[in-house]
């Protein structure tokens, strides 16, 4: 049993350390390369499918305005991108995220974000 834990212990440092370079190399790719100008970059589906933007319309564009410094540009594509880690790091810093309520509440901000990003009314 000790040689089958020991093993598992490893594939999961591997597959963190691998999940980490991964991470690197996407943000130095999306640094480099805009991607409002750079084709290579998977576009959305539901986008190409029904003409309207997801919830994560834009965050490719938005965390390439923010590597470079550009909250304003960022927020302007998609806000809900620099709502998500400050609400993420509270939650667990706080020690609810496995509450029910703020399970549900991130569900209705998200689909809440994703109705109102596609009316007309919406300024950007």
């Amino acid at each position: 049993m000790q040689s089958h834990t020991a093993s598992l212990s490893g594939w999961r440092v591997s597959a963190a350390i691998s999940a980490a370079l991964a991470a690197a190399v996407g943000l130095v790719l999306v640094y480099r390369f805009d991607p409002a100008r750079a084709h290579f970059f998977p576009p959305c589906l539901f986008r190409l499918v029904t003409g309207l933007q997801c919830p994560g319309c834009g965050s490719t564009r938005a965390l390439h305005h923010i590597l470079h410094g550009d909250v304003v540009g960022a927020f302007r594509l998609n806000p809900l991108l620099l709502a998500v880690p400050p609400f993420a790091v509270a939650a667990r810093w706080r020690g609810i995220s496995t509450s029910r309520a703020v399970g549900w509440t991130a569900l209705a901000v998200i689909l809440a974000w994703w109705v109102v990003r596609n009316t007309p009314l919406w300024p950007w």
